[in-house]
């Protein structure tokens, strides 16, 4: 399953890939979720009032958002130099766009609008339902970070905060986001594969 806004190349620094741990996930998908895949390309859209608690469904997906986790927009910077910083948090309800395309393939994708960094205090989780995922498929199965127009990249190599966690019982590969914008869960045993288009 792919999310993310990136079409171009899985790539990483010269060291040795992190590899995914196995993990328990607290979010576990219906089968009437799981049932959605592919239903539909299209752009979607939610209130996101980042002062309370909040979790969205997307399909077999989903996203949990604390409160106070979403940085000031106007004020709070983005770009890597940021990922880490504390912030003050943006207050007013704003509405958060998804954008999925080519749902219906094995590697379909999705980017969220507007950009946006979270706070470092704060654990803002994203759980991919990937039904192929398996223990005995020996991949090295990663949620790397797709910056728009550029090379998608794993970012624990960097920030082990940022490691991709796997419940193979129930399908679902997860970790921690400390931004938006695209994501995508690989299957690849090498990291510099060409990412599916």
């Amino acid at each position: 399953m792919l999310l993310g806004a990136c079409s171009g190349e899985v790539t990483a620094p010269a060291a040795a890939p992190s590899r995914a741990i196995e993990a328990s996930s607290r979010f576990v998908p219906s089968a009437s979720a799981k049932a959605l895949i592919g239903v539909a390309d299209g752009t979607y859209s939610m209130t996101l009032d980042p002062t309370k608690d909040q979790s969205f469904l997307l399909g077999p997906n989903r996203l949990d958002i604390p409160a106070n986790a979403v940085c000031d927009l106007l004020t709070s910077g983005y770009g890597a130099a940021y990922w880490s910083q504390s912030c003050t948090p943006e207050q007013q309800p704003l509405t958060l766009t998804v954008v999925i395309k080519d749902a219906s393939s094995l590697h379909p994708s999705m980017n969220f609008f507007p950009a946006m960094r979270f706070n470092p205090d704060k654990n803002v989780q994203l759980f991919i339902y990937a039904p192929n995922v398996s223990k005995a498929d020996a991949k090295n199965w990663l949620m790397y970070y797709c910056p728009d127009s550029s090379k998608c990249v794993d970012e624990s190599l960097t920030d082990s905060d940022l490691l991709t966690q796997i419940d193979y019982s129930a399908n679902v590969v997860f970790r921690r986001v400390k931004h938006f914008s695209g994501y995508m869960v690989a299957e690849f045993s090498d990291p510099t594969a060409v990412a599916p288009e």
